[in-house]
Parts: structure tokens; sequence; C-alpha cells
């Protein structure tokens, strides 16, 4: 499977638990990143892929992290996975060793998403 696509399929992932166990579970947003990150941290690692798939599916859950009035839809959490996900594979070499990456990729998608949303509508 392609690269990118693996790391869209596992974003995605991330943030589709987290918003579901969220929104339709009523979670608390914390536990319900936690859970799909905690469970992902014991599926092995590819080498071809290394650590990637991981920091992905944590980057979807730092993203459903935000205010559930944000995203109205789940094709709403789709374009931002998306966006995300896009951001995740430009940054692999500019950010390498940098704390707070994921966290910052989760907040520039939905800020990203959120000011184009605006601008359109």
């Amino acid at each position: 499977m392609h690269f990118s696509l693996t790391l869209l399929i596992t974003y995605s992932i991330g943030a589709f638990t987290c918003f579901l166990l969220h929104a339709f579970f009523a979670f608390p947003v914390v536990l319900a990143a936690s859970i799909p990150a905690f469970v992902a941290s014991f599926i092995p690692s590819n080498e071809k892929l290394a650590h990637h798939p991981h920091a992905t599916l944590y980057a979807g859950c730092f993203t459903d992290m935000c205010s559930i009035e944000l995203i109205e839809s789940l094709w709403a959490l789709s374009l931002i996975c998306l966006i995300g996900t896009l951001l995740y594979v430009s940054s692999i070499r500019l950010f390498s060793g940098f704390g707070g990456r994921l966290g910052g990729i989760a907040f520039t998608s939905v800020a990203i998403f959120v000011l184009t949303r605006q601008v359109l509508m």
C-alpha cells in the first residue's frame, strides 16, 4: 500500500475513533483520545513504515480533541484528516526531533479547515 495512503488511513482511524467515542458514547474527550492511542501502541511497527502509522494515529486523536461544534459532520472530519495527513507527510523532514509536532499538525489542520469554511461560506 502506498505510504501516504497508509498514513491517511491511520490518521482517520485515530480521528474517527475519538470522534465516535466522544460524540456518540459521551466519553470525556481526553479518554476518547487515549483509548485508540493506547490500543494502537500494542500494534507492532512495520520496518518499512517505521513509527509513522502510530504517529499519524496519535495526531488523528489529537485532531479530534477540538470542540465538537467545529466538526459538523463526518465529511468535515474526513477533510480535516486529509489536511492533517498532507501536513504530516510534508513536515516529516522539517520537524524531525522537535516536540509538539503532532499537536501542531492537529491544531493546524483544524484551523485550516475552519478558516477555509468561514471564507467559503
